[in-house]
């Protein structure tokens, strides 16, 4: 008894490679400007999510400097109220 060849799938297996899809989307951006384009929306999607990710790494980075300068000046307060007390204590 001959049985058949078993069942074959065609699945392209799924790799998500930042960079690619990054230089993807700026040489869609550079064909747009080239010549005339009528857009997609998939092409609007990708630009706006691509913006709103370049807005959020920069606030985040702006978030970071800031709350360590934060914790900088609270602990030289801390420290100085510290001093200001051993100094009064002292003298009195």
């Amino acid at each position: 008894m001959k049985l058949g060849k078993p069942k074959q799938f065609n699945f392209k297996s799924r790799y998500y490679d930042p960079e690619k899809e990054e230089r993807e989307n700026r040489k869609r951006l550079y064909d747009r400007k080239s010549e005339d384009y009528e857009y997609s929306t998939d092409d609007m999607r990708n630009e706006m999510e691509y913006r709103w990710n370049l807005n959020r790494v920069s606030k985040n980075s702006f978030n970071k400097r800031y709350t360590s300068l934060n914790r900088i000046l609270m602990t030289a307060l801390i420290l100085a109220v510290i001093v200001a007390i051993l100094v009064y204590v002292k003298v009195s």
